[in-house]
C-alpha cells in the first residue's frame, strides 16, 4: 500500500466509498454464522426470547462435582492405605525371605505397582477427607 501511488477518483470510481466501507466493517463486523441467521429469520418473531434462553443455557458452565460422594472419603482413605500397607509389607517380606535365585522380577513389579497405586489413591483420599482439596 505504501509504495503504490494513490489513484484519483477518475481512475478508481470506488475511491470515495472505500474509506466508508472500511469504517463500516470495523464498526459493524459481519456475522459469519449465516445458518443461525437464517434460522432466526425463518422463525416467528415471538420465539426470539426462547432462542436467547436456549443459547444461554447451552453456554452456561456446568459445575464440576466429584464422582465419589464426599461421605466416602474417610472410609476410602482407611481402606486404600491399609491395603497399600499390607501389599508393601508382603513385598518386603517376600524380599527378605526369598533367596536371590528364587525371586521373580514380574511378581516384584506387580506387587510394588499395586501397592503404589493403593497408597497413592489412599493418600489422595486422606487429603480430601481432611479438607485439603487437590
Amino acid at each position: 500500500h505504501f509504495l503504490q501511488p494513490e489513484l484519483t477518483a477518475q481512475e478508481n470510481p470506488y475511491a470515495s466509498t472505500i474509506p466508508s466501507l472500511l469504517l463500516l466493517s470495523v464498526l459493524c463486523p459481519p456475522d459469519h454464522n449465516s445458518s443461525s441467521r437464517r434460522r432466526r429469520d425463518d422463525q416467528p418473531a415471538g420465539d426470539d426470547e426462547g432462542q436467547r434462553q436456549l443459547r444461554s443455557d447451552e453456554m452456561a458452565a456446568k459445575a464440576i462435582s466429584s464422582p465419589v460422594p464426599v461421605e466416602w472419603y474417610p472410609t476410602l482413605a482407611v481402606v486404600m492405605v491399609s491395603v497399600g500397607l499390607m501389599l508393601t509389607a508382603s513385598f518386603f517380606i517376600y524380599e527378605a525371605t526369598t533367596s536371590r535365585r528364587n525371586r521373580s522380577l514380574a511378581k516384584e513389579i506387580v506387587t510394588a505397582s499395586i501397592a503404589s497405586v493403593f497408597l497413592g489413591f489412599g493418600s489422595l483420599f486422606v487429603l480430601l477427607a481432611s479438607g485439603v482439596y487437590v
